[in-house]
């Protein structure tokens, strides 16, 4: 029994080590939390176009550089277009304005749900969520004052530093309104107002949008050695131990 703890007292040094070291690196690469209010998004069945600017929510802390924050209310933030066959990955998806290193590259939107039956039924028996089409990556679900659509998008962001961050978050808002549509705006009339779920039309809707996002750093390659050097040296240092002990 004692020789299968000092085997194990390496290994668990070797995993307190290579934490430390990597948390340590978070500090200089983009991370925090990034929230998006206002602009508008024109929404087909094939398209997602973003128009106008995002402004940084006051709630954001994502850090960059050296320690910077965004300006609350005075970043502007411009968002690429998403066809329908998305070209990933989409190098400045996200661009900030008077932050030209600042780059969040998108490599992943959605993905949608499996279903496309937006039923009352087809939403009960699929966790209350549909997509309007097959390999849409937005997701439909009732809301109390319309239909919620939210999209799902992550990457990764650097900021000239040489740190890279992995990044992901969602793109949310209610449809309250729809032509030809009174009451409650339901995730089968938005449906339908695409042609869904086989035939798409050139239908556009026109909304606003919020974005919610995460960063968080991945260790650079001189951390992983840096983590390895300190793994072996308290390797050593156990080593040692037991030989006085």
């Amino acid at each position: 029994m004692k020789k299968n703890k000092s085997r194990v007292l390496p290994i668990v040094g070797v995993l307190g080590c290579g934490l430390f070291l990597s948390m340590g690196t978070a500090s200089a690469s983009v991370a925090g939390a990034l929230l998006l209010n206002g602009g508008s998004v024109t929404v087909s069945a094939t398209n997602l176009t973003w128009t106008g600017f995002a402004i940084v929510n006051g709630a954001t802390t994502l850090t960059y550089g050296a320690g910077s924050t965004l300006l609350a209310g005075g970043t502007d933030v411009t968002l690429q277009p998403l066809p329908g066959s998305l070209p990933v990955p989409i190098n400045d998806f996200m661009a900030f304005s008077g932050i030209p290193l600042l780059d969040f590259t998108l490599d992943i939107a959605g993905p949608g749900s499996a279903n496309t039956n937006c039923s009352i039924a087809g939403l009960a028996a699929n966790n209350g969520a549909c997509s309007a089409f097959a390999g849409v990556p937005i997701i439909l679900s009732q809301g109390t004052q319309g239909t919620l659509a939210s999209l799902g998008v992550s990457g990764t962001a650097t900021d000239g530093t040489g740190v890279t961050s992995t990044w992901f978050g969602e793109f949310s808002e209610t449809i309250t309104t729809l032509s030809g549509v009174a009451g409650t705006v339901t995730p089968l009339e938005v449906q339908s107002f695409f042609g869904g779920p086989s035939s798409p039309n050139s239908n556009t809707l026109t909304t606003t949008y919020s974005g919610t996002f995460s960063a968080s750093a991945v260790p650079e390659p001189s951390t992983v050695a840096l983590t390895l050097l300190g793994a072996s040296l308290l390797l050593v240092g156990l080593a040692r131990r037991r030989k006085l002990s």
